[in-house]
């Protein structure tokens, strides 16, 4: 009855927007309801979804935003005070985009459209493409489609060279490296516009500062020389045609790439620069005539400054123009980069012109301005959480960033972590606020100092600059506090390297890093859980961690606009060190001895953002294994893997699924809510979410979106413990083994700066219920508030889950 009295709402509040959406049209006014593309292209299904947006993309004129599809809420608030908005048409709430007038139908609309889709389409390489559009009138209100037939796109196939001038022609091989022209590569103007973009910059680097895209035109020849293989016999010409046609064989064409001259003179000459002039604390244009800066010579730059802001040697190191050598695109960029990834500067701005009074010897003067940053920079995060062992817990983080650490262009960022979980005694005979109790609590201060080079024993002549180096001490100490049970505290320290392979490819190494763990303050009943559980004694054992580790990231956000990819490796092993050293101890039968973990670990991390109009689907695969070795049969507490929360498999709290199967129902079902920290060895996870808009208020700079999604996977043990039944990985039991929840969320989207996320989950399947494989479908009772209490799980975080 409820969903029959929530459908017949649903039809009545249908029925009402109807008829106020169109109350004050006139008579030969329309509103614009739907605006419809169907697309004929011989592109891929997800390509074609994409091009489809970039057509909509291209409307001059689009229908009024409807909240579902249904429901023209900003439409009706305009409505609802049309006289008010009728006499004052820069009412801020017009303007911010609150509420909104009726988009009506215009026919000279349609024809720009038709007229931005083809030209679009013709940029894109369908030199055939064909549009047309109908319009349907229902009652008020229009409804126009448009049928978009593409073609046929051109591939390329031969890629020729004619340049005017001897100098650049001798560079034809350095020209033809990196290409983005290649043999079978579908051509597009954009595609063209890229590689003019690419040979202006190449020609630039062998000092041609002159040079510009103005300078490089392209010819194309259409004509497919496989029709007419024999230009003598033309029926077997034609022949050839019609057989290929029949193979739907696309046609090709030939570029020929043409570099000419133009109106300018030098910009077929080489120039060098003279002077290379730095101002690292930059003002206005008064510092560039001051007599009062202070002066310094540094390897050929001449600084200028008030005061040292940085030290010139940090700079040295990250400015590639140099007097003497010719001027080079590739060095102005990475200069520029370089300066700005230093993150100690608000902008950087570089200025070169000519001599005049060297205009034979063609030399150029360099100007770099940098313009000081504010030097401390805050961070906060903050997640929020619920579930059946505790009434709600939260977990926050407060950063501070020094930016200019000891002037050297260091990063010192202090971040300080607190987290609270509190227990609920319902019991109806005590004060509310009284029922909660602390269930448990972590606190932590963690350091990290980033240097903007590579420090010993790093050899940094061995990388390139252009790699953005970096090393990184960190180190910390946390402690974690569980209510009537133990305290433990972990104190880390690392020290590695990070550099960039490529635009998108980052490695971090570190040759070492250190763990130790300390329990205190055990109470009875986690010490017997200890002695009679050997998965949870190891686990929580007092230990030593000492070993390296690789991580290797791609990230081609950015490269493409309706989609993108992050990959994320890691491998981590600890204990081959250690293991020598007490070997030699023990050799020399030396008193010294100590417990440390030995264990090899690995770690992915595999997204994928597909992006539309209005809306994403992300698509995350991720986990690792730890493999424990040489006497140690379990990863250390803070090694281990977790499942549950909000940035996991939000049907379940964090730490309570898994591992496996296992499922003690007196401890997860105890009315004095006894220990449960459930981690293992081996992780698998999956998460998919489809994102959509909802509302947008002021412009876009807030708006209110919308999510549904799906989690499954589960952890385990590497090793089988009796007293865990379930909890090892076994390929036969995977399936039972994989937990999966559901469920949709909201999101308030602050101008993009502050994300703040709720999510309701609820479990689809539990891998510890036997019967039909773990699935509770038909035990969903969204109705019975009972039934929500023991299974709908709240998140709230900030920021997305992944």
């Amino acid at each position: 009855m409820k969903l029959l009295y929530a459908f017949f709402l649903l039809a009545a509040i249908a029925l009402l927007s109807a008829c106020s959406s169109t109350k004050y049209l006139k008579e030969d006014q329309y509103l614009l309801r739907k605006v419809n593309i169907k697309l004929s292209t011989d592109r891929t299904l997800s390509e074609k979804g994409a091009l489809n947006d970039q057509l909509y993309s291209l409307m001059p004129q689009r229908p009024n935003s409807y909240l579902f599809g249904m429901f023209p809420v900003k439409l009706w608030l305009y409505n609802f005070r049309y006289k008010k908005y009728q006499q004052d048409t820069a009412n801020f709430q017009l303007t911010s985009k609150v509420v909104e007038k009726p988009s009506l139908l215009d026919t000279s609309m349609i024809m720009r459209a038709r007229r931005n889709m083809k030209d679009f389409l013709r940029n894109s390489g369908y030199f055939y493409a064909s549009v047309s559009d109908t319009i349907k009138i229902k009652g008020k209100k229009a409804y126009v489609t448009y049928k978009v037939a593409t073609g046929s796109e051109y591939l390329i196939d031969e890629v020729s060279y004619d340049i005017a001038d001897e100098g650049i022609a001798r560079l034809t091989n350095k020209l033809n490296e990196g290409s983005l022209l290649i043999k079978n590569k579908a051509y597009s103007n954009t595609l063209a516009g890229a590689e003019r973009n690419r040979l202006t910059n190449v020609i630039r680097n062998y000092g041609y500062y002159r040079f510009s895209a103005d300078n490089i035109d392209f010819e194309l020849d259409t004509l497919d020389k496989s029709y007419f293989r024999n230009l003598e016999n033309p029926f077997e010409s034609a022949i050839n045609f019609i057989t290929l046609k029949k193979k739907k064989k696309k046609p090709t064409l030939n570029v020929k790439v043409i570099i000419h001259p133009t109106d300018d003179s030098l910009e077929f000459k080489p120039f060098t620069f003279k002077n290379v002039i730095v101002i690292p604390d930059y003002v206005d244009t008064n510092d560039l005539r001051s007599t009062t800066l202070t002066e310094k010579e540094v390897n050929g730059l001449t600084f200028r400054y008030r005061e040292q802001y940085v030290r010139t040697g940090i700079l040295d190191k990250k400015i590639f123009i140099r007097p003497g050598n010719l001027y080079s695109q590739a060095d102005y960029n990475q200069t520029l980069r370089q300066l700005n990834d230093l993150g100690i500067f608000q902008y950087v701005r570089m200025f070169i012109f000519a001599n005049r009074q060297d205009s034979l010897n063609r030399t150029l003067n360099c100007y770099i301005l940098m313009n000081k940053n504010k030097k401390y920079d805050f961070g906060t995060n903050v997640e929020v959480s619920g579930g059946d062992l505790y009434a709600i817990g939260t977990a926050a983080n407060v950063s501070v960033t020094d930016k200019n650490f000891l002037k050297g262009a260091n990063e010192l960022t202090t971040t300080v972590s607190y987290g609270i979980e509190l227990g609920q005694n319902k019991n109806a005979d005590v004060p509310y606020p009284k029922q909660f109790y602390l269930f448990s609590q972590n606190i932590g201060i963690n350091f990290r100092l980033t240097f903007p080079k590579f420090i010993l024993p790093v050899n940094q002549n061995k990388f390139s600059q252009s790699s953005v180096p970096r090393t990184v001490l960190a180190a910390g100490i946390n402690s974690l506090d569980r209510y009537q049970y133990f305290n433990l505290v972990s104190v880390n320290a690392s020290y590695g390297y990070i550099w960039k392979e490529s635009a998108i490819k980052t490695w971090s190494v570190k040759p070492i890093f250190v763990n130790t763990l300390h329990l205190r303050n055990i109470s009875d009943t986690f010490q017997s859980r200890i002695d009679n559980i050997p998965a949870i004694r190891n686990s929580y054992q007092e230990t030593f961690v000492e070993g390296e580790s690789v991580e290797f990231m791609i990230n081609t956000e950015g490269q493409h606009r309706w989609r993108y990819a992050y990959v994320k490796l890691g491998g981590e092993e600890a204990g081959a060190l250690l293991s020598g050293v007490k070997g030699i101890a023990e050799a020399l039968n030396s008193p010294f001895s100590f417990s440390h973990a030995r264990y090899f670990r690995l770690d992915f991390d595999a997204r994928q953002y597909l992006l539309r109009r209005n809306s994403s689907l992300a698509m995350r695969f991720y986990g690792g294994v730890g493999i424990p070795y040489g006497g140690s049969t379990i990863l250390p507490y803070i090694k281990q893997y977790f499942v549950g929360g909000a940035y996991s498999i939000r049907g379940w709290r964090p730490r309570v699924l898994g591992p496996g199967s296992y499922y003690d129902s007196l401890r997860q079902n105890s009315s004095d809510n006894l220990f449960i920290d459930q981690a293992g060895d081996i992780k698998l996870e999956f998460n998919a979410e489809y994102r959509f808009a909802m509302i947008k208020l002021f412009s876009g700079a807030i708006s209110l979106n919308g999510a549904v999604f799906t989690d499954m996977g589960n952890i385990w043990l590497a090793r089988k413990d009796d007293k865990l039944p379930g909890a090892n990985f076994e390929f036969k039991n995977l399936y039972q083994d994989i937990a999966v929840s559901s469920g949709a969320g909201v999101r308030l989207d602050l101008g993009g700066f502050l994300v703040v996320r709720f999510d309701w989950a609820i479990p689809l399947k539990k891998p510890y219920i036997n019967s039909n494989s773990g699935w509770v479908l038909k035990d969903i009772d969204l109705g019975d508030p009972d039934w929500r209490q023991k299974n709908v799980n709240l998140n709230i975080a900030i920021g997305y889950p992944f």
